[in-house]
């Protein structure tokens, strides 16, 4: 009998420390980052996209419960898409903006991609889940959703569930801390490879296609499976723009010709391209971050502050890691923290 109850115990020893420390990367000839960086003198907005309300067909969430979370999450703006309609906006405040979710098809009726319609704006959703992918013209002028946070989610079926498990059993001490190591599961290194071997030369966004598919309410509660504030906090997007954002209009025009970024936190990290240089700067120093273009990684950087010198003309994109423990040139518990957009320096 003892020797079960060790057994045990070893086993969640060994879940415990999986759950944590991991992934482990192995980090190259990584820059020790350079000196403090002043980021630019700029407005920014966070915003969250691709969410479903009880309007999809295969949603149950209130518009009272999504406004609810984005002021809990202190968000700026959040975009509800439900399929194939826009009955939202008679419920919409001035910080909620109505769009839609379609699916577009040829003559014969066979799938030929997802889009998000939001005013003006194109959003290709969906691209790297089997079916959906976009099969039409690769247009710069659409925005591309290179993480959609249920299909990455969902991408790891069985990690999911082990995940789902171990938080069980940790969230009476740490709560609704557990969330942020879901995002350990999304490999953006993957979606950014596939972004550039495919030949996608578009703006890009996160998309979290949220439906909530459990919904019990009686006085003064409620409860949803998955909440939103759940999805709230795992993943946001913050655009940078150089003038002051005052309405959905304003926004939507921003997301659109201003420089985006796909955020793992509610602290904004900062990504420009100045001369033939790139300069970031994280809101932590346990960061890693990684330069790619269509080659590959051209460059690492540990630390709060990088700069990427001596750039040819190309298109660029910077993922950013935070790690739990650093031993030699081992990372330890290495999570996303953001995603660039698309950057050209010419």
């Amino acid at each position: 009998m003892i020797e079960v109850i060790f057994l045990l115990l070893l086993i969640l020893l060994c879940l415990l420390i999986w759950f944590f420390l991991f992934p482990v990367r192995f980090v190259g000839n990584a820059d020790r980052g350079a000196h403090l960086l002043d980021p630019p003198d700029v407005f920014i907005y966070s915003y969250v996209l691709h969410i479903h309300t009880q309007f999809s067909y295969d949603s149950l969430g209130k518009p009272e419960d999504v406004i609810r979370a984005r002021d809990r999450c202190g968000i700026d703006y959040v975009i509800v898409t439900d399929h194939d309609n826009d009955t939202i906006k008679g419920f919409a405040d001035d910080r909620l903006i109505a769009g839609r979710e379609v699916k577009l098809n040829d003559e014969e009726g066979n799938l030929l991609g997802d889009l998000l319609e939001v005013g003006e704006l194109r959003v290709i959703a969906h691209h790297f889940r089997g079916k959906y992918r976009w099969r039409l013209e690769k247009r710069r002028d659409y925005l591309f959703e290179l993480i959609d946070l249920r299909d990455a989610l969902l991408e790891h079926k069985a990690r999911l569930v082990l995940y789902i498990l171990i938080s069980l059993l940790l969230y009476p001490l740490l709560g609704k801390r557990l969330v942020r190591n879901f995002t350990k599961l999304i490999d953006t290194g993957l979606y950014t490879k596939r972004f550039f071997e495919e030949g996608w030369r578009s703006k890009v966004v996160a998309g979290l296609d949220h439906h909530v598919k459990l919904y019990l309410r009686e006085v003064r509660k409620r409860l949803m499976i998955p909440d939103y504030e759940t999805s709230f906090s795992m993943v946001r997007n913050f655009v940078i723009s150089r003038e002051r954002v005052e309405s959905k209009e304003d926004l939507l025009k921003a997301i659109k010709e201003g420089t985006n970024l796909i955020s793992f936190s509610e602290k904004p990290s900062f990504v420009w391209v100045e001369d033939r240089s790139i300069k970031v700067y994280s809101p932590f120093s346990n960061t890693y971050m990684v330069l790619l273009s269509e080659e590959g990684a051209v460059g690492e950087s540990i630390g709060s502050n990088a700069k990427f010198s001596q750039l040819r003309n190309d298109f660029y994109m910077v993922l950013g890691y935070t790690y739990a423990l650093k031993v030699g040139r081992l990372l330890f518990g290495v999570r996303p923290l953001f995603v660039s957009d698309l950057l050209e320096v010419s």
